[in-house]
């Protein structure tokens, strides 16, 4: 079964927070036992719900929105930030907040913000574009607007990193990935 934004909103109103544990080494556990909770199914799918996205995140701390290494073609290929995978993740997201108690602080969408985070995300992948034709490899990089960055996001395997690769270059020894940062997240509820 899997739900709509409307549908994952009106059963955030009868959702027991107490019953999901606070989060404390990998964050995204209290968003897989959330999902569960309301009924939809953990996957790798672009979108959680039939017609958006569900985040959880505790306030203050940035939110990890996609892989880097997924977006690539759409970055080299200047696909239109509301065409790519990040901004229709983006433009149909519900963010679930807590409190480092885990307390339930509410639910926020970013629909005002849409202009400034595809102004943070054409400044991104204009960099990304440039470090690549010019031989560097990735680092952190954050929008104008504060609000959009990229940087490293990657656990080890059997002791090495994952690598990013864009013809046949490693453009970064270990995986990135959008965020939303902390600063903005903050600033949602």
């Amino acid at each position: 079964m899997t739900l709509t934004l409307r549908e994952t909103q009106n059963r955030l109103q009868t959702t027991d927070f107490e019953a999901l544990p606070k989060p404390r080494k990998n964050k995204g556990v209290r968003g897989q036992l959330l999902e569960l909770a309301l009924g939809i199914p953990n996957s790798s799918k672009l979108t959680d719900l039939v017609d958006g996205e569900l985040k959880s995140y505790t306030k203050g701390e940035s939110v990890a929105v996609t892989q880097l290494r997924h977006t690539l073609p759409e970055i080299f290929n200047k696909t239109p930030f509301n065409k790519s995978k990040l901004g229709i993740k983006i433009s149909r997201t519900l963010y679930v907040a807590f409190d480092r108690q885990n307390n339930f602080l509410g639910t926020a969408t970013h629909t005002e913000t849409n202009k400034l985070i595809e102004g943070d995300y054409e400044y991104i992948c204009e960099i990304i574009r440039g470090r690549v034709a010019n031989g560097l490899s990735l680092t952190t990089i954050t929008g104008l607007n504060g609000i959009l960055q990229i940087r490293t996001k990657d656990s080890k395997y059997k002791g090495k990193y994952h690598p990013i690769i864009w013809e046949g270059r490693e453009i970064s020894n270990k995986g990135y990935a959008f965020y939303l940062t902390g600063r903005y997240i903050k600033s949602l509820i």
